[in-house]
């Protein structure tokens, strides 16, 4: 998967990125994007089922695509590749709205400390990698 991927390919600057392996699958990054530079966050689900990069895109990515005729993958056309960008960029957009601020992100990382065996993990990482520091 490659939330990571999708957010460059809306445009934004990913300043430092990492997945945790917590009670739903939780990724965090700072990243720069319209000129603001602040959090973002997300799940990816316990399982390939509940994961929304790979109910969108599969779990092969980018530059091959499974053909059903051939019964193996096979390189993306021009055209399919561009449709691919379209759509990375546009998922990768949705987390890019309303960018958390040092002092939410957090927040946002403690909010499960009494019981996810990650939390500590995931506010450490958030408070190693401030906002202050990436810009």
């Amino acid at each position: 998967m490659s939330y990571e991927n999708a957010m460059r390919a809306a445009g934004a600057d990913v300043l430092n990125f990492k997945q945790f392996g917590s009670y739903q699958g939780e990724w965090y990054a700072i990243v720069r994007y319209n000129d603001e530079t602040g959090w973002v966050s997300g799940s990816y689900g316990s399982c390939s089922g509940c994961d929304a990069f790979e109910a969108e895109f599969g779990d092969h990515y980018c530059d091959q695509v499974w053909d059903s005729e051939l019964l193996e993958y096979r390189d993306r056309t021009e055209l399919e590749l561009k449709d691919y960008n379209f759509k990375l960029a546009s998922f990768g957009k949705v987390y890019l709205d309303g960018l958390m601020t040092q002092d939410q992100a957090e927040q946002a990382a403690s909010a499960n400390l009494d019981w996810d065996y990650e939390a500590a993990e995931i506010l450490a990482f958030v408070r190693e990698h401030t906002i202050g520091a990436a810009q």
